[in-house]
């Protein structure tokens, strides 16, 4: 889609003039449906088999501007409002070394509207067969040097396997500045013993990473503006950043079964979970 094409959509859009201003050029409410960003009987069939897909070209250079842009802006203005929880630096005390933003999507009508855009929502029904809806969107970056992530299930953090992440390469990440690693079909093998991690937002790491699982692992280099998505139980892991210069961005989406909002008991062990992962982040200085 062009810009300028973009920007009629706009115009014949019933969103609010204040709304327009306030998410900045190319309505994501507008960006083409999924569907037509890639083949959806292949995308579910290899997703099945593996656990993963990875979309590449899945935004075009247009989106992807279009979103760069707005990531500086609620960098600049939003940042500076939003709850210590919710922004992660490098430095604690150098706004440049941003490394996690969470919850987006509550603190930016753009990041709200982004996760219910449909070139991203409807996806996650159609890989997993379930009602779903937006949970989280989020932007991590690998600084040069950083260390690896630890191999792990999202669905440890989830608390349960009716979700699924996507991952949109900002930028271009491989090998050198420490892009995904997946292991197909473990996706099937259910939740899997996890053990206290020191890395930085990711308390929790597989507690045993064997030779089998090291022979399956596949190296998921992604050119910017493609989607990796993985099952809860996908066990993935990013390599470390060895690059000297380069940075490693990408932005988060996760769904969520929408049969998740009324399950009492699993919102209040995610809260017990968020306190405590506060507080040990707190004790060490990083928020």
């Amino acid at each position: 889609t062009s810009t300028n094409k973009m920007a009629t959509d706009q115009s014949t859009s019933v969103e609010p003039v204040s709304k327009k201003a306030r998410t900045g050029e190319g309505l994501v409410s507008t960006w083409p449906k999924f569907t037509h960003r890639m083949d959806q009987e292949e995308t579910k069939a290899f997703f099945e088999e593996t656990g993963y897909i990875k979309i590449p070209d899945f935004l075009s250079d247009d989106e992807l501007s279009a979103l760069n842009r707005e990531l500086t802006r609620y960098r600049r203005d939003v940042v500076p409002t939003v709850s210590n929880k919710d922004v992660f630096y490098e430095e604690k005390d150098n706004p440049d070394t941003i490394i996690r933003l969470e919850r987006m999507q509550t603190n930016d009508d753009f990041f709200k509207d982004l996760g219910l855009s449909p070139a991203f929502n409807g996806l996650a029904d159609l890989l997993l067969g379930d009602d779903m809806e937006p949970n989280n969107v989020q932007f991590f970056s690998k600084p040069p040097g950083a260390k690896p992530t630890p191999p792990h299930q999202d669905g440890k953090y989830f608390m349960h396997d009716k979700g699924i992440t996507f991952w949109l390469a900002l930028d271009d990440a491989d090998e050198e500045n420490g892009c995904l690693y997946y292991v197909p079909g473990t996706h099937r093998m259910g939740e899997l013993q996890h053990e206290k991690s020191t890395a930085l937002g990711f308390s929790q790491g597989l507690a045993e990473f064997g030779a089998e699982m090291q022979e399956k692992e596949v190296c998921v280099a992604a050119k910017k503006g493609s989607l990796l998505g993985h099952h809860p139980y996908t066990v993935h892991r990013a390599g470390k950043n060895s690059s000297p210069t380069r940075w490693r961005p990408a932005l988060g989406l996760t769904y969520w079964a929408k049969s998740c909002a009324t399950d009492e008991d699993l919102k209040r062990r995610h809260r017990e979970y968020q306190q405590k992962l506060l507080q040990d982040l707190e004790n060490k200085g990083r928020i």
